[in-house]
């Protein structure tokens, strides 16, 4: 696949903030830094509380504005759910992407550092219809070539899903700007056309799930596509695997418009791969020389407990038992974290009782992840095709390419890419062998010849076959963030909070960043917007100056959730 140098001059703001942070970091980039600090105040210290994406940009941004950070990391290695596992010491280009793994365009805080870092993406991530797909539903299969629209069987679904994106709905009697519509009005700076186009939709669908929502859509008296969808069969078809490219049933029971808002940002268009690895960003930010410093120096491998103040000063107590004094924080860590570890629900001593509940109660994925690596690129040499979708137990299968230029190299299989209920499933089969043959025998029931082909390079399930449960990984309690019906008042709750460094009554000197307390949890890009966020707070909050156009003076809530 053609490799493509990351880019972020394409405008993208996104529809809950109708900001673009592109152009702000552009900028910061051609003056050095985000803002600068007053000589008149000590240099702050400002402990940082995870290093993930989020963490590492934040301690970016704040060192070359000349801060002193330290990073806490209570994992044994930096990255969090940016995560690129390599199976074997002998082949350090073929990874398995535990985390992170496909990245929009559109996401162009995210681009902004790939492009500054010079990390390059392919031409695509192999999603269905991209390339040569095969879709296995109620025993039958159907052949999809690259390109071309989806097999017969999913022509209603493909046509009123494309109807609704490209022309709206009407939804009694209130008529819905099409989401493609919307995306176009983001692109050419009509924010108030696409404000109260989005304000439309939140106020007939907020309370609404994701199949709820589609029932109303596509059954009522004018659906999109005008073929109105039957039920159970069109949902259940749209469930397993929705206009062919992947099923929507883990997510039915999500909120419909923090599924929507994706769409219109952009983000399930163009995905790419990052070839060399997501983790490639995760190094080059802790490694950038930052006036003869760098973020790798500043990271202190031990976890942080409670979060408490005394004396007008934020405290840490590290796994160490140490207590650690500190000018201002940022907490990156998950939200169960923050309340179950760092006990910043307690009482009102950092967070608003508003801003406590959206940490307690939003809602996390389950989701899950196993990868082979096979002898060999079968696919390829056998004319397989390179991705399936199934209503079965395998409901996913991803074959990557990570070495183009080696033809009788190995390959790299996702085999399962779960989430939800499919997930928790797998939870009682952790034995990563054992996991692995269900899914072979559960394949060679429909494509035996593909799955003939599953075997781990050398026979070696220990080293050829990775996998990960988010749900049950002690530091993450989930593997991101995913709204019910009803709850994007708390994603608007924990994004916004950082604006408390624009009043001193209410400023606490902590700030939350992190995908989770963005609008859009489980993308990168929410991690890096909240990542400039807060150290933009801290900057602010400590008496420095920010440049022009930064997200403290120029984002607002701007709408009634």
């Amino acid at each position: 696949m053609k490799n493509r140098v990351a880019s972020s001059q394409s405008p993208s703001p996104t529809i809950d903030l109708l900001y673009d942070y592109a152009p702000f970091l552009d900028l910061c980039e051609s003056k050095g830094g985000i803002g600068s600090l007053s000589s008149l105040v000590p240099t702050p210290r400002v402990a940082i509380v995870g290093a993930g994406i989020s963490g590492l940009v934040a301690a970016t941004e704040l060192m070359r504005a000349g801060v002193d950070v330290t990073v806490f990391e209570a994992r044994d290695r930096i990255g969090g759910r940016i995560w690129s596992q390599t199976f074997h010491p002998r082949y350090p280009n073929l990874i398995a992407e535990m985390g992170a793994m496909r990245v929009p365009p559109s996401a162009t805080g995210l681009f902004h550092y790939l492009n500054k870092h010079g990390i390059s993406t392919t031409a695509s991530f192999p999603d269905p219809g991209v390339v040569n797909t095969e879709l296995h539903y109620r025993g039958t299969r159907h052949i999809w070539p690259a390109g071309d629209p989806p097999p017969p069987l999913f022509r209603v679904v493909h046509d009123g899903w494309r109807a609704f994106l490209q022309k709206g709905c009407v939804i009694n009697d209130t008529s819905l700007v099409a989401p493609a519509e919307i995306t176009a009005m983001l692109k050419s700076d009509r924010f108030q056309e696409a404000r109260a186009a989005w304000q439309t939709w939140l106020d007939v669908f907020r309370d609404s799930s994701f199949y709820a929502a589609i029932v109303a859509i596509f059954t009522g008296p004018r659906p999109p596509g005008g073929v109105p969808w039957e039920r159970p069969y069109d949902f259940e078809l749209f469930g397993s695997l929705g206009i062919g490219s992947g099923g929507f049933l883990p997510v039915f029971q999500a909120g419909f418009t923090e599924i929507l808002r994706l769409v219109i940002n952009g983000y399930l268009d163009d995905q790419r791969l990052i070839s060399c690895g997501i983790s490639a960003l995760v190094e080059r930010l802790a490694g950038e020389n930052i006036a003869g410093s760098t973020v790798a120096e500043r990271i202190r491998f031990n976890g942080v407990g409670r979060i408490y103040k005394k004396d007008g000063k934020i405290k840490l107590v590290t796994d160490e038992d140490e207590t650690m004094i500190f000018d201002r924080v940022i907490v990156t860590s998950n939200n169960r974290a923050m309340q179950m570890v760092h006990c910043l629900t307690d009482d009102e001593t950092f967070l608003s009782r508003d801003v406590s509940r959206a940490v307690r109660e939003t809602h996390l994925t389950g989701s899950s992840k196993l990868f082979m690596l096979t002898r060999d690129k079968f696919w390829i040499t056998k004319g397989l095709p390179v991705t399936i979708q199934s209503d079965s137990f395998a409901r996913g299968v991803y074959c990557l390419d990570y070495e183009p230029d080696k033809p009788d190299g190995q390959g790299v299989v996702l085999l399962s890419y779960t989430w939800e209920d499919d997930a928790h499933k797998l939870l009682s089969v952790p034995d990563k062998r054992q996991r692995c043959e269900c899914f072979v025998d559960d394949l060679a029931t429909f494509h035996p010849e593909l799955a003939r082909h599953l075997i781990p390079a050398d026979d070696d399930y220990e080293h050829g076959v990775l996998h990960h449960d988010w749900l049950t990984d002690p530091h993450s309690s989930g593997a991101f963030k995913l709204n019910y019906p009803g709850e994007d008042v708390y994603s608007q709750r924990l994004f916004f909070q950082f604006k408390t460094a624009n009043d001193p009554a209410r400023d606490t000197g902590l700030y939350l960043a992190g995908c989770g307390c963005s609008f859009t949890g489980g993308w990168i890009e929410g991690a890096v917007q909240t990542a400039v966020n807060s150290a933009c707070a801290v900057i602010r909050s400590i008496g420095g100056t920010l440049l022009p156009g930064n997200p403290l003076d120029e984002i607002r809530s701007a709408y009634r959730y």
